[in-house]
């Protein structure tokens, strides 16, 4: 409550307390009577400015010793006081709209603690002392403070990307673009902002026009608004980033997924995205006479896009067949292998079976019989722990558990625990088998294949890798051409 025009008034007509006795009991909580410059801990969403900041001048106040209450912070120099003149230009700094700006872009809540200040940037102390000459006992304006920052603080780097002013303006225009091509809400954001401008490759004092389209997987997007735009997320969001953001930038059609590789799943950790190369021509006239005209005509035909870009992505699927119906599979990855253990593992080690489950890398899964599982005496109600092929082999009457391998992992000792757990109500036999597209690929898993389960490689789609165990699948003839077991 004492904070007034840039200084402390004191004292104040109120009911509270505003003095200490100078007292052994007291001593801890007093400093010596010189000049400070004191903040405010706690600011209301409402407040314009997050850093409120104020000179205390001990030539005001009569005393020997000075407390300062809990809800403030204080700057000091080894536990005394500034020189007036540097206090003053340090109030002044802390005042301007730049050090607010720069505080909006790292801190979300409304309380400033002594950490966040000793985390800000801070000018040299010639340079506050400067400020602060041009200040008297009459604080200066929020537009005069503004000014003098510029002049004297930012006359030499007004144009580097570090300056929060500048970073704040270019998130801002990023923020803009999206609400403009009519994005959902929930991606109007800083997130959303970065990771586009992180797409076009376009640091904060970059002009739109030299936007670019590098491939850019998640990871290195987050580094580079670290890198550039001081926003740094942890690794633990990168989901966030893909569920709240990428996924929402594909169903406009802003951005495509591998396009160096279009047969790679999107959950690849080598997955990477590229914007669209029509919007990248408009977003290069942002900021020109051309950028509206470019708009309209760009919003006219982005419904176009979005189905010629559904139409590569069904085109590129792989397809099966399911109980005699078609289905496909979202691209690469492990399903090339769950396309070979359905069409060669199954028709040879499994002939006249019951697909029950097949997994998929992008929807969860392409097929699930819950029923004839539930025949079976299982009930499943989450696909996070199923195998990727569930195969009932009615010959034998066995339940046939496939694993594809390509970048997880194969049914070692923890896996076939897993796996004994979620179907140990199973009323008839369980085999479990690892797959795998290539010998080379099996050579690195090999020591870990749990005892009393079966390997099979798609390149020798004949032979079955049998870990000891009671169950032992057998080859059947194909045709006249192939072996049998």
């Amino acid at each position: 409550m004492n904070f007034s025009g840039g200084y402390v008034e004191y004292p104040k007509i109120t009911k509270k307390h505003q003095a200490l006795i100078y007292v052994e009991q007291t001593l801890s909580l007093l400093i010596p009577n010189e000049h400070y410059v004191l903040t405010k801990r706690f600011s209301s969403k409402e407040e314009t400015k997050r850093v409120v900041a104020v000179v205390y001048d001990a030539n005001q106040i009569n005393c020997s010793w000075v407390g300062f209450e809990n809800h403030l912070n204080y700057f000091h120099e080894n536990g005394k006081g500034l020189n007036l003149t540097l206090a003053r230009g340090l109030a002044a700094y802390l005042n301007s709209s730049l050090v607010d700006a720069f505080f909006r872009l790292f801190n979300g809540h409304t309380q400033v603690n002594a950490t966040d200040l000793r985390n800000l940037k801070y000018p040299t102390i010639a340079q506050l002392m400067t400020v602060g000459l041009y200040i008297t006992e009459h604080f200066p304006s929020q537009k005069e403070i503004d000014e003098l920052v510029q002049k004297e603080l930012l006359s030499m780097s007004n144009q580097s990307e570090n300056n929060p002013l500048i970073i704040k303006t270019r998130i801002d225009e990023a923020s803009q673009i999206l609400i403009e091509l009519g994005l959902p809400r929930a991606q109007f954001n800083d997130r959303s902002a970065l990771t586009l401008l992180a797409l076009l490759n376009l640091k904060p004092t970059d002009p739109w026009e030299t936007a670019a389209f590098p491939l850019m997987g998640i990871t290195p997007m987050m580094k580079f608004m670290a890198q550039h735009y001081g926003k740094i997320y942890e690794p633990n969001s990168r989901e966030g980033v893909h569920r709240q953001t990428i996924h929402q930038f594909l169903e406009a059609a802003l951005i495509i997924a591998n396009p160096d590789d279009p047969g790679r799943p999107t959950t690849s950790p080598k997955t990477v995205y590229q914007i669209e190369e029509t919007t990248l021509e408009l977003l290069r006239t942002y900021g020109t006479t051309e950028w509206k005209k470019s708009l309209d005509t760009y919003l006219a035909s982005v419904e176009t896009l979005k189905k010629r870009y559904a139409q590569e992505r069904e085109l590129s699927r792989i397809p099966i067949v399911i109980e005699g119906k078609l289905k496909t599979l979202s691209p690469g990855g492990q399903n090339i292998l769950i396309e070979k253990i359905i069409n060669e593992f199954a028709e040879r080690f499994t002939p006249g079976g019951k697909l029950i489950y097949v997994g998929d890398t992008d929807e969860k899964f392409a097929h699930f019989n819950k029923v004839a599982l539930k025949d079976l005496g299982v009930t499943i109600d989450s696909h996070g722990k199923m195998p990727d092929v569930i195969i009932h082999h009615l010959k034998n009457d066995w339940l046939v558990l496939i694993e594809a391998v390509t970048s997880h992992g194969p049914i070692n000792p923890k896996r076939k625990k897993e796996l004994e757990v979620i179907f140990a109500h199973i009323k008839i036999p369980v085999v479990m088998v690892t797959s795998f597209l290539s010998r080379k690929a099996m050579v690195e898993y090999l020591a870990e294949i749990a005892w009393e389960t079966d390997v099979w490689v798609a390149e020798d789609s004949t032979h079955l890798i049998h870990f000891n165990g009671e169950y032992l699948l057998q080859a059947y003839k194909m045709d006249r051409d192939s072996e049998t077991e």
